[in-house]
């Protein structure tokens, strides 16, 4: 009798664990079913929005900026300007009105002066002839003050019908010489206060290519 009373009493006992068990097993959660954090990062701040820019200025191109001003450039020949070319070949004469010579050249230094006359002396026709070189500024130079070519005057009718020969107006004034000289380039004449002779006994010019870059002020 007490034999039975002890099997229901276990059997009673086990019917009873499971549960206890059950709820005991329930009452954690597996690891990959925990709750989130109560409280989580943060997210990151997003970028503020850029202010709004005035664009720059572009600068002047190259071309605009290298633009040449009105002074760079000269659009016409003064009156007491030559053509340095034109007064090679103006023939040079002595003080008694004798031709010494003709202009063979023009040497300038490098801010543009006239320094030297290179003077052909003597020879025919250029041959034989001796170069001597002069200062520009001891050259003086001549232009006559002669008219140009142009139409003639309208014929005067004063003294028609009194048995006079009807004759033409006054003839204009001779045009200045500076005149002239602006018009064909270069003057005249070239007048040194040398004589032939004494041109003649003058040392020799010789161009630098001569005698190896050395030379000596005329």
């Amino acid at each position: 009798m007490l034999r039975q009373i002890s099997y229901v009493g276990l059997i009673a006992a086990a019917l009873a664990a499971p549960p206890v068990l059950a709820q005991t097993a329930g009452d954690q959660a597996p690891p990959d079913k925990m709750a989130p954090a109560a409280q989580s990062t943060p997210p990151a701040a997003m970028p503020a929005t850029p202010a709004a820019t005035t664009p720059a200025t572009p600068a002047p191109s190259s071309a605009s900026a290298a633009k040449p001003s009105a002074d760079t450039f000269v659009t016409q020949q003064e009156m007491n300007q030559w053509r340095a070319a034109k007064l090679v070949g103006v023939s040079v004469y002595g003080p008694d009105q004798k031709k010494v010579g003709s202009i063979k050249d023009i040497l300038m230094d490098h801010d543009g002066n006239a320094q030297v006359i290179v003077v052909g002396v003597g020879g025919f026709l250029g041959i034989g002839s001796k170069e001597v070189g002069v200062p520009f500024k001891s050259m003086q130079w001549r232009t006559e003050g002669r008219a140009a070519a142009t139409n003639p005057p309208p014929v005067s009718t004063t003294g028609a019908g009194t048995g006079m020969t009807p004759s033409q107006g006054a003839a204009p004034p001779p045009p200045d010489p500076k005149v002239v000289e602006a018009s064909q380039g270069y003057p005249d004449m070239g007048v040194i206060a040398m004589t032939e002779a004494q041109l003649k006994a003058a040392p020799e010019f010789h161009y630098a290519t001569e005698t190896g870059g050395a030379a000596t002020k005329p």
